[in-house]
């Protein structure tokens, strides 16, 4: 019903009589998968060989209601979510002048290089990009945007502001919540010359993440400051309730033709909260021999849990008030986890110290249409159990 209703919704842009010039532009990422050892997972892929974890479809319809004012729906099917299409795009353009534009609806997020066409696969050498960077939960906001155009001598540069708030889906801890960030502020910059690019971007907002359980738990942390004082100040840094976040990405790519070099950089941190300061890069590389690409990444995800751990030291691993309903649900009894080792079971789940090696193999077959394979090594320094080699194909395809 859902694929129904949005295939409905574009055909009644189509039908619009006010549109008086509509393009339509599509895009597909068959992506298939899997690890190469039966006991290996990595990005939601196993030693099962599967489409699914990668592989999107989408849409996309513009329409020009007048010389200034522009309308755009992308609808996007993806396979982990049984290729049910939805609008991820929504919104409507109006031309300020030859060098500004303002946008507003549910429109994607200028949070890295690529993310502008990060679901068309076809505009990187990749078959997906480096997830340590481009691996969070959310790249569209609802919101307004601002973007600013311009030249100066051989320098093409602009600059996007970004408003507005988000709501997605997320997890703490492993446990799924719902994420919204509030007050989003955003404000990037790019230039390039030539062969060198190179962009910017700083975002803040209020975040908040909501799971039942996770917020009963802190909510019982919080009940023991009666007995603990340390208590109640754990309890207020475990939770994610309107705590200030801030990204920060900057990137940097030289492209001579015949080959080329790139990375990106991206900082997060969650103030106050059980979140873990996140800093992530990738350096890639590749070089081009009519339509064949062969390049190699080295990317790298790391996450300091040393705020977490201190509210945990700052509590007692065992109590004793007398009261034995008290003391057992900080204590934990009969193999069963107490309050205080929850606590500290999550701490040490913000920790995190991975990074992964691709090479791979672009063949463009025509323009528009190309083929690609990726081998993954990813390891996890904190504990080698995880670690995994995956091997992916696909077919990238625009119209």
């Amino acid at each position: 019903m859902k694929t129904k209703l949005a295939i409905l919704s574009v055909a009644g842009l189509l039908a619009a009589p006010t549109m008086a010039d509509i393009q339509i532009n599509g895009f597909a990422n068959l992506i298939a998968g899997m690890t190469l050892d039966d006991d290996e997972s990595v990005y939601d892929y196993d030693s099962d060989f599967s489409f699914d974890p990668a592989s999107v479809f989408g849409l996309q319809v513009r329409g020009e209601v007048s010389d200034k004012l522009s309308a755009t729906a992308q609808l996007v099917g993806r396979g982990r979510d049984d290729y049910d299409a939805d609008f991820e795009w929504a919104y409507m353009t109006y031309v300020l002048n030859n060098n500004v534009n303002i946008s507003a609806g549910r429109l994607r997020m200028p949070l890295f290089k690529y993310s502008a066409s990060l679901d068309i696969g076809y505009s990187y050498h990749w078959l997906t990009p480096p997830d340590a960077v481009y691996g969070i939960d959310f790249n569209n906001i609802d919101g307004v945007r601002v973007d600013y155009m311009n030249y100066s001598g051989d320098w093409e540069y602009g600059a996007q502001f970004t408003v507005g708030r988000v709501e997605a889906d997320t997890t703490i801890s492993g446990t799924p919540a719902a994420l919204e960030l509030e007050d989003v502020v955003a404000v990037s910059f790019e230039a390039t010359r030539d062969w060198f690019s190179a962009r910017t971007l700083l975002a803040r907002g209020k975040t908040s993440a909501a799971n039942p359980d996770f917020d009963t738990f802190v909510g019982g942390l919080a009940q023991y400051g009666a007995f603990i004082p340390t208590a109640s100040t754990a309890a207020e840094g475990f939770s994610v309730n309107e705590d200030t976040g801030t990204f920060f990405e900057v990137a940097v790519d030289i492209d001579k033709y015949d080959w080329f070099v790139g990375a990106e950089f991206t900082q997060t941190e969650v103030d106050g909260s059980v979140i873990a300061d996140n800093k992530a890069w990738y350096v890639t590389a590749g070089m081009r021999f009519g339509k064949f690409t062969p390049h190699i990444t080295y990317e790298v995800e790391e996450a300091d849990n040393g705020d977490q751990l201190g509210l945990i030291a700052a509590l007692p691993a065992t109590i004793a008030t007398g009261d034995a309903v008290v003391d057992a649900t900080w204590n934990g009894a009969a193999g069963t986890a107490g309050i205080y080792q929850t606590a500290a079971g999550i701490a040490a789940q913000q920790n995190l110290d991975v990074s992964a090696v691709t090479v791979g193999l672009r063949y463009d077959v025509e323009p528009g249409f190309a083929l690609k394979t990726d081998v993954t090594w990813y390891s996890d320094d904190l504990n080698d159990l995880n670690d995994a080699t995956l091997l992916k194909v696909g077919v990238n395809y625009t119209f």
